[in-house]
């Protein structure tokens, strides 16, 4: 494998090989601190030690903090997994974090923490790498310049993002089925001998290689530098989809996921994105601020960004099946986590990987039965390929047309369909508990767009619509659009859809020009490759969401489409919230530091009224590869 890395060539001794990776966890309102991590992956044996100064932006003070290294991992008795711990002190207003080791030769990278009272600056990105196509069509879309990345970066020298948003896809495992390694697999065309499979020592060493060093390569300066400049300098909060591991992974048959090679392809995915996406371990991942689900390999997030923003990053791979998306305690442990939020939140995100509120693909289903080995991989953009409406692709891995793991990997899918309703419902029970706004962010399908529940009887009252959720389709920043003639297809399949009896979902026509300048037919979906950029206006309580599509394919240049999210302001819960001051519903900066014996209990939520409702029932659909011991109790 020709990978390097952020330093030089993995082989040179005294390197750094990936990194520094920052990542935001949480903010801990108790004791007024920022918390977050840094991992560096070198060939260093000593535990490195990390020096951050902390520079008030107007006042200017100073304030140096230093950190020694933990190693969470080695590879392969060569590459260590440094992480370092960061709490840092807020202050009242904006701050600048600038760290450094002398492993990274002094540089010097520098972050922003807005004020403790502030909320977070967001970028919302997916599908971050290209799937297994041609190279002329990678060149044609600038895969070394990354322009979306370097608008990205343009944008934050001018007004700091505090935190990026993966929303799945953050590298693409696909050329894996293409290494030596994977020949026998490749050479047994037989898909009952495939699952029967054994495999041998060199295909066991083989996974582990290419997960580490396709790491290395995605992540690294030495091969990607825009995004790893953007990975230094913006702290991430990262959820996976089906390209971290494999292509529609969770979506094939039990039999298929049991066999020898996906349990071990699965190990491996599973170590390498808790070391580089999390800087953790499946056995760390409770003291490193996630929430696990029903099994070790699947951890949740649930946090703050800023006191007015809660974010649920949902896990919908970990323990996936053909059957379910989550499994329905996770559910429930998500709805724990989610009440506990401080009583200052006023909005929560909740980020999906594949959206939730997306045009049916119902028509295609039903086209199965007429065109045998239908592809749906372009329309729902899960392999980016440029191809005709139909087509005789197979999948790769089971034979399987690439129809069926697509489907089944959408929420709407008819499998999906009972649970995506549940989450819902308890969602909208929740924003009207605590009269908070509830917007969706999704990826996946590689294109832009968005689309809304509402209540039918308050069309024109938005901001008491506690049913008013909007989402954000985002993807995708790396790679390629599907068809255009598919994308037609689903504007014109997008007509508004009765969710339950007084609640009704809809795209919005959201695109009357493209980013050139042309008027535009399809209005609702935009086949442009694109970010979103979000911010919190405190004068009115919204959220404006800007999705920024690329303007000319392969050049730096976006232009943004403007969502805006009202405020919610529902029942009495709602009237009081926003008549009081969020320094009225979060603890005093600097109070714990006053009183370090006796710092009190955080303020009491407001009260739940209603009930949820009620749990999906139970389903045993456990994988191979998922029965890991539980993590250890956390640390501290």
């Amino acid at each position: 494998m020709n990978l390097g890395g952020s330093s030089g060539q993995l082989s040179t001794s005294g390197q750094v090989v990936c990194g520094p990776l920052l990542r935001y966890i949480s903010t801990d309102y108790r004791r007024g601190i920022y918390r977050g991590s840094c991992l560096i992956v070198s060939d260093h044996v000593q535990p490195p030690t990390l020096t951050v100064t902390l520079k008030t932006v107007r006042s200017g003070r100073q304030q140096k903090i230093s950190v020694q290294g933990e190693q969470l991992d080695c590879y392969r008795n060569q590459y260590r997994f440094w992480r370092f711990e960061l709490q840092l002190p807020y202050a009242e207003e904006a701050q600048t974090a600038t760290y450094t080791s002398s492993i990274l030769n002094n540089q010097e990278y520098t972050f922003h923490i807005p004020g403790y009272f502030e909320s977070f600056r967001f970028m919302f990105h997916s599908c971050n790498g290209f799937s297994d196509i041609a190279q002329e069509i990678k060149d044609k879309f600038g895969e070394k310049e990354a322009p979306l990345w370097q608008d990205v970066l343009d944008r934050h020298n001018v007004m700091p993002f505090h935190v990026l948003l993966g929303g799945g896809d953050q590298l693409y495992q696909d050329r894996l089925l293409k290494e030596d390694f994977m020949k026998p697999w490749n050479d047994e065309k037989d898909p009952k001998k495939r699952i029967n499979m054994q495999l041998s020592d060199a295909m066991r060493n083989g996974f582990e290689e290419f997960y580490f060093h396709n790491y290395v390569k995605n992540f690294g300066f030495k091969d990607n530098p825009y995004v790893a400049t953007a990975f230094a300098t913006i702290p991430s909060v990262n959820m996976w989809d089906d390209h971290d591991i494999i292509d529609g992974y969770g979506s094939y048959p039990v039999e298929m996921q049991e066999a020898d090679c996906f349990v071990v392809l699965f190990q491996n995915a599973c170590r390498f994105y808790y070391l580089y996406q999390h800087h953790t371990t499946m056995a760390l991942a409770k003291r490193d601020g996630m929430i696990q689900g029903t099994k070790p390999t699947c951890q949740h997030i649930v946090t703050t960004l800023g006191p007015d923003i809660g974010c649920l990053s949902l896990d919908a791979r970990g323990e996936r099946t053909k059957q379910d998306v989550c499994q329905p305690q996770s559910y429930d442990i998500v709805f724990d986590a989610i009440a506990k939020l401080p009583p200052s939140i006023k909005h929560l995100l909740v980020v999906t990987g594949v959206p939730l509120i997306y045009p049916r693909l119902t028509l295609f289903e039903k086209a199965m039965d007429g065109a045998a080995g239908f592809n749906l991989a372009t329309l729902a953009g899960k392999t980016g390929a440029l191809g005709d409406l139909i087509s005789g692709s197979l999948n790769k891995w089971n034979g399987d047309p690439e129809l069926l793991d697509d489907m089944n990997d959408h929420w709407t899918a008819g499998n999906h369909e009972v649970e995506r309703k549940r989450f819902i419902e308890r969602l909208q029970q929740f924003a009207r508990d605590r009269s908070v706004r509830v917007s969706f962010l999704g990826g996946d399908v590689h294109c832009c767009g968005a689309g809304r529940l509402y209540s039918k009887d308050m069309k024109q009252k938005e901001e008491g619509d506690p049913h008013l959720m909007v989402q954000i389709i985002s993807s995708a920043i790396v790679n390629v659009p599907p068809p255009q003639a598919l994308l037609t297809i689903l504007n014109q399949n997008s007509s508004y859809i009765t969710f339950n009896p007084n609640t009704e979902e809809k795209m919005y026509n959201l695109f009357k020009k493209s980013p050139n300048g042309n008027t535009r037919q399809n209005k609702k979906l935009m086949g442009f490759r694109n970010y979103c950029a979000g911010y919190y206006e405190e004068s009115t309580g919204k959220i404006h969401f800007w999705i920024q599509a690329e303007e000319q394919p392969g050049k730096k240049g976006t232009k943004g489409y403007l969502v805006d999210v009202p405020k919610l302001v529902f029942s009495q819960v709602g009237t009081r919230l926003h008549s009081h001051s969020k320094k009225d519903l979060v603890p005093p900066l600097g109070a714990y530091q006053q009183h370090p014996g006796n710092p009190g209990p955080p303020p009491p939520l407001p009260q739940r009224q209603g009930t949820m409702p009620p749990p999906l029932p139970s389903r045993d659909n456990s994988v191979a590869g998922y029965g890991m011991p539980p993590p250890p109790p956390p640390g501290y």
